[in-house]
C-alpha cells in the first residue's frame, strides 16, 4: 500500500530534478561568495519546487510564485549562514514554509476567496485526472499533516530534514505521516471503489 501512496503521489513532482550532491555543494560554496550564475543555478534548481510547496501551502498558483520569490531572496541575502550541517533543499524549505506562513498570518488573507483547484472538497473528484484527483485528496488534509506529507513523498526529504523544516521533533513527523499516509489512503481507496463500480 506505500507503493501504491507512493506512485499516486509521483504525479505531482517534476521529472529530472535529482542532482549530484557534490556539485550541488560546489554551487553553493560559490553562491556564498556572490556568484550570480551559482544563484541563477540554485534558482534553476529549486524554482519549481519552491513554487509546488507554496501552492500545497497557500492553495493560490499567484502567491504562490511571490513566496517563492520571497524564499529566494531571503535564502540568497541570508546563505552565508548555510553552514551545511543539513542539506541545501531542508534550509531552503524551511524559509519557503516560513514566508507561506507569514503570508497566511496577513488580515486579508481569510477575506479573499481561497483556490481550489476547479475542485469541489466535498464532492469526489474526477478520477480521469490523477494530478487532480491528488490534489483534491491533499487539501482534504489538515495543513500540518499536508506538510509532512509533501515534503517526504514528492519533495523527498527525509524525516531529519522534515522535523528541521517544520520545527518539530521526528517523532512528531513520523505521527503525522502515519495519519496523513492512513487518511490519503483511505480516501485513494474510496475514489477508486467508486471509479471501478460507476
Amino acid at each position: 500500500m506505500t507503493g501504491e501512496l507512493s506512485r499516486s503521489m509521483a504525479v505531482m513532482a517534476a521529472p529530472g530534478e535529482t542532482t549530484d550532491e557534490g556539485q550541488e555543494a560546489r554551487w553553493i560554496v560559490r553562491a556564498r561568495i556572490g556568484d550570480e550564475a551559482a544563484f541563477a543555478w540554485l534558482l534553476s534548481r529549486y524554482r519549481a519546487r519552491a513554487i509546488r510547496v507554496a501552492i500545497q501551502v497557500l492553495h493560490r498558483p499567484d502567491e504562490a510564485e511571490d513566496a517563492a520569490q520571497e524564499a529566494f531572496i531571503r535564502a540568497f541575502r541570508n546563505i552565508r549562514s548555510f553552514r551545511g550541517d543539513s542539506r541545501f533543499a531542508t534550509w531552503f524549505f524551511h524559509i519557503v514554509l516560513r514566508v507561506c506562513l507569514d503570508k497566511k498570518r496577513l488580515k486579508r488573507w481569510d477575506a479573499e476567496i481561497p483556490w481550489d483547484d476547479a475542485v469541489d472538497p466535498a464532492a469526489p473528484p474526477d478520477a480521469g485526472d490523477t494530478r487532480v484527483v491528488v490534489r483534491a485528496l491533499l487539501d482534504r488534509l489538515s495543513p500540518p499533516m499536508r506538510a509532512a506529507l509533501i515534503l517526504r513523498e514528492v519533495e523527498g526529504l527525509e524525516y531529519e530534514e522534515i522535523a528541521h523544516a517544520l520545527g518539530i521533533p521526528v517523532g512528531t513527523v513520523r505521527s503525522r505521516l502515519s495519519a496523513a499516509r492512513a487518511r490519503f489512503r483511505a480516501m485513494w481507496s474510496r475514489i477508486v471503489e467508486e471509479t471501478d463500480h460507476a
